[in-house]
């Protein structure tokens, strides 16, 4: 155990995950094999417990691998975030106020973008959801290309020819307003991509331009299939600065002009209890109490899908 200046958010998240499972903290620190107090501070973000300390309180929690996995890495990080080369660079004081904001979103996923979506930093629980994109995808990390990309994100995606639809749309969109090169050659290699040339994969885009709505532009959902189970989010993009081409784009440019935090929020119950949150006051009507297993997108019928 190591005293530290960590924001405490590890130790809130077991206390949360103990409360789920209705666990007193004497039981819990009997199981795990610790003294009541030793696990009070840990709880009250005193000490930020080692990665073998997290591994022991996990495996007594009963959680399932995956999330063990998650909350040991957290630790072992201790609570530093992984960020990639900015242009231009981020300002000296801004990465540690990002951070504060980054961590303050676990355990749901989020990240920081610039203006044509490179990435410039994740959280731990979205660096978790794209550990197994290929490096290449990486250097640099751009995050439509990953999303979009046979060797990223897309073959989780249950909703493929939605997201990408959108993704193209908005991209176009942005290239006109801001006749920026950068975003024309991003979705030149975008539709470049091997998956975007299957042609079931273009008859579904196409039925999806015919039935997308204004709210769907609002509020895209991203049906994830992770570890067995599927996780539903709503996107959400909040500037810090401005991104170009918006109404105040004539505006003075400040430090992080174009920087963005892209959030995924959980768009149903299942998805906020597999992400170890507590559930809602109100939980979505007909949500299951725990999580579901699902048939990986590649195997399953547009009947037997679990949609949000």
């Amino acid at each position: 155990m190591r005293s530290t200046e960590d924001d405490g958010v590890l130790g809130l998240l077991l206390r949360d995950l103990r409360r789920q499972k209705s666990l007193s903290k004497q039981v819990l620190a009997e199981r795990a094999g610790f003294s009541l107090s030793h696990l009070r501070r840990i709880e009250a973000c005193e000490q930020t417990p080692d990665a073998e300390t997290v591994l022991h309180i996990t495996q007594a929690l009963g959680l399932p691998p995956a999330q063990r996995q998650q909350l040991v890495a957290r630790a072992t990080a201790a609570g530093r975030l992984r960020w990639y080369d900015s242009v231009p660079p981020l300002p000296a004081d801004a990465r540690p106020v990002l951070e504060k904001v980054l961590t303050g979103h676990e355990p749901y996923p989020a990240m920081v973008t610039d203006s044509c979506w490179n990435i410039v930093a994740l959280n731990h629980t979205m660096e978790m959801l794209m550990s197994d994109v290929a490096a290449h995808l990486l250097t640099p990390a751009n995050f439509l290309r990953i999303i979009l990309h046979p060797e990223g994100l897309a073959p989780h995606l249950t909703n493929l020819p939605q997201v990408r639809y959108h993704v193209i749309r908005m991209l176009r969109r942005w290239s006109a307003i801001t006749g920026d090169g950068r975003l024309r050659e991003l979705e030149a290699s975008i539709a470049g991509l091997p998956s975007a040339q299957d042609a079931e994969l273009a008859k579904s885009e196409e039925a999806e331009s015919a039935v997308s709505g204004e709210a769907d532009r609002l509020l895209l959902p991203i049906e994830l299939y992770r570890e067995g189970h599927l996780l539903t989010f709503f996107h959400i993009v909040t500037s810090f600065g401005e991104r170009p081409g918006t109404l105040f784009s004539d505006l003075p440019s400040g430090p992080l002009s174009g920087i963005a935090l892209e959030s995924f929020l959980p768009a149903n119950t299942e998805t906020r209890f597999l992400l170890g949150s507590p559930a809602p006051v109100f939980p979505d009507a007909g949500s299951t109490s725990g999580p579901t297993q699902h048939t990986p997108p590649g195997q399953q019928h547009d009947n037997e899908r679990k949609t949000s």
